[in-house]
């Protein structure tokens, strides 16, 4: 798959520039925007609160004048093809056009769904919905509030399209073109208790979208940088991030690419913590063992991959970041689903993940698996938690999302105990009663 079509983007015509966007991590923003245009490069956005300027340029030996200049902490390109200048332009009143459901006609009738009982949802939904109050950000691929089971929780003044690095406010940019992942992962959380269709996990909890891609899995440090500065200014209890970022699977310190990413990254999402944003993400789809992981054979995922050695502490953007909620995946049999990563550090719960039924674009439904679909279970019980503790800030949300699972046992040997319960399951299975007090 080539970079272009990964970014979603049409074909360029001839005579438009092809460029290379870079994250630039300093502790004076001002100087480092100074830094950028010296160098030959073009200033996307500007982040002060966490000393990160978004650039673009064409010029071949940017990163190494920039990293050259004293006061410069870190200086990575995101991406190692170059893309098209006409990406940073601004969007609006976006459409769907990608595929549609293959199975939308087989949804099952509301609340029969296995993982609706499974997570004791009628039992919490007695107690409370959620509050429209309480805000979760579906950072992705972007999200239709045109579907009927979206438009009450849809918050239109909070949702944004990041993918350029630069908050785009402009009507409909946050919508998604080309995938309805970002619309799945928002009915999972918040698809309307009305009698049809599928019911989310937090049905009165107030949505936003925050766009950081095209296509699913193609995130990149500058969209992740902006959708966690926005997270953290505009009010979010939760974001939920179901994917991993392109072109490293896996950032590594010792690439300075990579280690700027991680460094941009990680500052964006501290940024959201300390604003009281509970950050949770998927864990991943290879069925591998996290701590002992020493090949990436995916990377890089914006041109040709090229197998790679790595080590545990190359980190996997976002979920490998400190305090992040690391969500592995259940089957029916509430096992841990065959493609759901595991760890004894990096799995902090779990939840459904496999034949997850939830919304798609253009009034559909659809059946899916991965621990994308997890994490927003785990992130609409943390709503739910939230909505009835608005005062409580993330970290306390996040230890009575903890205190609150089910455990579950390890069913083989290749499952080991852990101090907070198991390298399959982290503290367990996210339980929305227990959450609320009704179980």
């Amino acid at each position: 798959m080539t970079a272009l079509l990964l970014l979603g983007q049409a074909t360029p015509a001839a005579a438009d520039p092809l460029v290379m966007p870079h994250v630039v991590v300093a502790h004076h923003t001002g100087w480092a925007e100074l830094v950028v245009k010296q160098a030959g490069g073009t200033v996307v956005a500007s982040y002060p609160q966490i000393g990160v300027v978004v650039a673009y340029t064409a010029k071949d030996d940017f990163a190494a004048k920039v990293r050259r200049t004293p006061g410069i902490d870190a200086v990575g390109a995101t991406r190692t093809a170059k893309i098209p200048k006409e990406f940073f332009a601004p969007r609006k009143d976006l459409r769907y056009t990608g595929p549609g459901s293959p199975n939308s006609g087989q949804v099952p009738p509301e609340g029969t769904a296995w993982d609706v009982p499974a997570l004791h949802l009628p039992e919490a939904h007695r107690v409370t919905d959620g509050s429209r109050r309480t805000l979760v950000g579906v950072l992705d691929v972007g999200v239709d509030d045109t579907h009927p089971e979206l438009k009450a929780a849809f918050d239109r003044r909070n949702s944004v399209s990041c993918l350029s690095g630069r908050p785009d406010r402009g009507p409909g940019a946050w919508r998604p073109t080309l995938d309805g992942h970002g619309t799945h992962v928002a009915g999972t959380i918040a698809a309307a208790r009305n009698g049809t269709g599928v019911v989310g996990v937090a049905p009165g909890v107030g949505i936003a979208a925050v766009k950081l891609a095209e296509l699913d899995d193609t995130e990149t440090a500058e969209s992740m940088v902006c959708g966690f500065v926005w997270a953290a200014e505009h009010g979010f209890a939760v974001a939920n991030n179901s994917y991993r970022s392109i072109p490293w699977r896996y950032n590594c310190d010792d690439q300075p690419d990579q280690a700027a990413a991680k460094l941009a990254v990680g500052r964006a999402v501290a940024y959201a913590q300390r604003r009281n944003v509970l950050v949770v993400a998927s864990a991943g789809n290879a069925g591998i063992n996290l701590d002992t992981r020493s090949v990436d054979k995916e990377s890089p995922a914006d041109s040709t991959p090229v197998e790679r050695r790595i080590d545990p502490s190359c980190t996997r953007l976002p979920h490998e970041l400190p305090g992040v909620v690391g969500t592995g995946a259940l089957d029916e049999k509430l096992g841990k689903a065959s493609f759901s990563n595991y760890s004894a550090s990096r799995i902090s719960v779990a939840a459904p993940g496999a034949r997850v039924w939830s919304t798609w674009p253009n009034g559909e439904y659809r059946s899916a698996s991965g621990t994308s679909m997890a994490a927003p279970h785990a992130s609409g019980v943390a709503a739910l938690i939230a909505s009835e503790h608005p005062h409580w800030s993330a970290e306390r949300i996040k230890r009575a999302l903890y205190a609150t699972a089910a455990p579950l046992p390890c069913p083989d040997t290749t499952c080991a105990p852990t101090k907070q319960g198991t390298t399959y399951y982290g503290h367990g299975m996210v339980d929305a009663a227990r959450a609320v007090g009704a179980g």
